[in-house]
């Protein structure tokens, strides 16, 4: 018996290798399993036992003696009793647990509740399942913050009769607005379906499998997707204050109901019943960047930081950007900021600048606020902030910088002003010639001819804005050099020039220095970094929420003389940046050398679901940087 028991194993172990390596190759690791090769009662720091009569009005009593492990399975029978008491019984009763006088038939359920709890993962079941009426298996989740069904619900097999035709179900389940009142995304498929494929399906083993991710619940059986169940659709009513349950930890159970809502009558011939459960596992992967993925924070809830950048204080990374909403442009709560130690784990730390309900502020409710980048100023310990931003009801006519304060990096900032740039003020690398033209703008209505590309390279809009408000200031970015020296790079002139002005020493206010790069070349989106010696930008073209090829400039000295290379982007879809828009670059902390590209793919339709992008910068035998697409990966 000894030498069979080995050789079972063994054999066990070679069916399991292909599944285990299939694992592995996708990036999936064991993180914790049942075999159930211990005989007996199972392990008491894993499983808890339902006790009593539960749940649906079912017509067993739960006990643990109905669960025990006997030759490498978990086997739950569900068996008639005769002429035991129900001690919950009370004469007249209309509670349907105290309503019956004897207990007729019991079974078992077993929970990791409070000891084994799972956000995210693959997880697979492999159970042989009675077919018999009556019988309702089940491989289900609980979430445990919350009452149901706001806790959440995930049905990864339930097998019972619908109108008298068997069914396996594959279902999810969350909170509305009403106390118990549950929405249902449920699949039944037809028990026929499976038989009618392989007659001989309820004497096998099988394989349920969930894959669960940010994004989806997959629910499988025998590598057959059953039902697909989108996160986005998952959200509670008031009752589960607005959360998605399915973005925290949900606990196992196992268990063999029979009779009761859904069970059905009970075919006693067919007692006992056994439900027998070969192995549990659970998988996770690593956690590491995932570009174009939902991104969660710690709270389980959507990261909404677009356009931003990242500021590196004292141990942790602070992520800036704007807070975008479901549906339209405007900004509808203001600036958001997320803290990490690793760049995977993001926590939220609030609206750090919030929109004001002041009327006629420039930063009141309708406005538009994008592009957020924040420094830190060694010299005063303030953090500065400063933004795109756009009035009131006046589209992207204003084209403003703006800029806030805080004595922290998690705010609160305290705006102080929003204008555009520079006014009166030539840039230092337009000539005394160009300077001295005089333009009639009613002579280049019509753009993107010949002449009017001359123009504009020659300063035609830079002489429009300078006896105007000062130059225009759109998609932007921050840049503190190794001097301490600080430069706000934005786009200009209607966005057909970029422009790199110099701060004053407190960052709050532009000095009057700055030059004008690439005029007519429309760029937006800048991205700078410095490797070597050599400053580096990124930035893309103008086609409005659409993708499009990337450009690279560089340069020697950061007010002096840039030049373009071609695009950084490398491999499938390089020409569309990957389908994202730079945003910003960042230096990892601890290395002079390994940088970040960061880009959003944006989704005009609901901007709240753009996604992010964030990629290594790589640098050639001849150190220039490029960009290549990686699926998953971690900051070293």
């Amino acid at each position: 018996m000894v030498y069979l028991k080995n050789y079972s194993v063994i054999l066990l172990l070679l069916m399991t290798l292909p599944l285990l390596a299939t694992a592995r190759n996708d990036d999936w690791r064991l993180v914790w399993s049942d075999e159930f090769n211990t005989e007996g009662r199972l392990s008491p720091s894993v499983w808890n036992y339902e006790q009593g009569y539960v749940r649906n009005e079912e017509a067993q009593w739960y006990q643990p003696d109905n669960a025990v492990c006997k030759g490498g399975f978990l086997v739950i029978e569900a068996r008639k009793e005769r002429n035991r008491q129900n001690p919950l019984y009370i004469p007249g009763s209309n509670d349907w647990r105290k309503e019956r006088e004897f207990i007729e038939y019991t079974s078992s359920s077993v929970t990791t509740a409070g000891k084994k709890e799972f956000l995210y993962g693959r997880f697979e079941v492999r159970a042989r399942i009675p077919v018999a009426k009556g019988a309702w298996p089940a491989i289900w989740t609980l979430g445990s913050n919350m009452e149901w069904p706001s806790c959440g619900e995930i049905d990864i097999m339930e097998y019972y009769q619908i109108k008298g035709v068997p069914h396996i179900l594959a279902n999810a389940a969350w909170g509305t607005d009403k106390q118990w009142g549950a929405k249902w995304n449920s699949k039944a498929t037809p028990y026929i379906h499976f038989t009618e494929k392989d007659p001989e399906w309820a004497s096998k083993f099988h394989i349920w499998r969930m894959d669960w991710d940010e994004e989806v619940i997959k629910l499988y059986l025998d590598d057959e997707l059953l039902n697909e169940i989108p996160l986005k659709d998952t959200v509670n009513g008031s009752i589960g204050k607005r959360t998605n349950p399915f973005t925290k930890p949900q606990y196992l159970l196992l268990n063999l109901a029979i009779g009761g809502i859904n069970g059905g009558p009970i075919d006693e011939s067919a007692l006992p019943m056994k439900y027998e459960i070969d192995y549990v596992r659970v998988y996770q992967k690593e956690k590491k960047i995932v570009s174009g993925k939902v991104w969660r924070d710690t709270e389980g809830n959507v990261i909404n930081a677009h356009g931003g950048g990242v500021l590196y204080h004292e141990g942790k990374y602070y992520w800036f950007g704007e807070h975008r909403p479901e549906s339209g442009f405007v900004t509808e709560k203001g600036i958001n900021c997320y803290s990490s130690t690793d760049l995977l784990n993001w926590n939220y730390e609030g609206v750090v600048l919030p929109i004001s309900e002041a009327k006629g502020s420039d930063i009141e409710k309708g406005c538009i606020m994008e592009r957020p980048k924040v420094i830190y100023n060694k010299q005063t310990g303030k953090f500065v902030m400063w933004f795109h931003l756009e009035l009131k009801g006046r589209g992207y006519g204003p084209a403003r910088a703006a800029v806030a304060v805080s004595d922290s990096p998690t705010g609160p900032y305290c705006f102080i002003r929003s204008a555009r740039v520079n006014s009166s003020i030539y840039p230092l690398n337009m000539t005394k010639k160009e300077k001295r033209i005089k333009w009639n703008l009613s002579e280049y209505e019509k753009w993107w001819t010949p002449e009017w590309y001359d123009a504009v390279e020659k300063g035609m809009f830079v002489k429009r804005d300078l006896e105007g408000d000062g130059q225009m200031s759109r998609d932007m970015t921050l840049f503190v050099d190794d001097d301490g020296k600080a430069y706000h790079i934005y786009s200009s002139e209607d966005n057909l020039t970029l422009q790199i002005a110099e701060l004053s020493d407190d960052y709050l206010s532009h000095t009057g220095k700055y030059i004008r790069i690439f005029p007519g070349g429309h760029n937006e989106a800048p991205a700078i970094f410095k490797k070597d010696g050599i400053y580096w930008m990124i930035t893309s073209g103008c086609t409005g929420w659409e993708p499009n090829k990337a450009r690279l400039l560089t340069a020697t000295s950061i007010l002096g003389e840039w030049k373009q290379l071609p695009n950084p982007c490398v491999g499938e879809n390089a020409d569309k940046t990957f389908g994202g828009q730079s945003t910003y670059v960042l230096p990892l902390q601890g290395t002079e050398k390994q940088f970040i590209f960061m880009a959003d793919s944006w989704r005009p339709e609901s901007l709240a679901d753009s996604r992010y992008i964030w990629l290594p910068v790589r640098f050639d035998e001849k150190g220039i940087p490029f960009i290549e697409w990686v699926d998953r990966w971690k900051p070293d």
